[in-house]
């Protein structure tokens, strides 16, 4: 209590022994007051700075995602314009060879209708032929029956006239 007398001394010489306790007890009271109020200052001045230390982590993060993210579109955006500069060359190589194949598969289609064509016009000069010979053929046969019926029809003519004059002669050598 040496100590204590030493700090407030002057003041607690003329009290008494009841108002020193109670005036040592109110300055204990204070002093655990203000050391409370420095220690809830200093705790809600550490949970501020958290909250700001948090926010501008948050924030810090967010703008590290972003440029991140700015930086990984970027690469993707090069990466997809080699994919695409490499699809366009493959479909150009694609879209030649079709061509060339169409224009392969047009020409053999020209040469092909051409040979149809000298096909089919062989074909109908045969037919022709065919027809022009069928018709000789059939005139030619058509004379030799008419021919040959003239002298059937001729001979048959005979043959009945001589049969008659047979018959007549042996009709009448017969009855007279």
């Amino acid at each position: 209590m040496s100590g204590k007398k030493g700090k407030g001394g002057k003041n607690t010489k003329h009290m008494t022994e009841e108002e020193r306790v109670h005036f040592y007890e109110t300055q204990l009271l204070a002093e655990e007051e203000n050391r409370k109020k420095k220690e809830e200052l200093l705790t809600q001045f550490l949970k501020d700075k958290l909250a700001k230390e948090e926010k501008a982590n948050e924030f810090n993060k967010l703008k590290l995602q972003n440029q991140w993210r700015a930086i990984m579109r970027e690469a993707k955006a090069t990466e997809l314009c080699k994919d695409i500069e490499i699809l366009s060359q493959t479909f150009e190589r694609i879209v030649d060879r079709k061509d060339a194949i169409i224009k392969s598969l047009s020409q053999d289609l020209a040469e092909a209708e051409e040979q149809y064509q000298l096909a089919l016009r062989s074909h109908l000069q045969n037919i022709d032929m065919l027809v022009d010979n069928q018709g000789s053929r059939i005139a030619s046969l058509h004379r030799e029956y008419s021919e040959e019926l003239e002298q059937l029809k001729q001979e048959y003519s005979t043959e009945r006239e001589k049969m008659i004059w047979t018959l007549l002669f042996n009709l009448r050598n017969l009855y007279g």
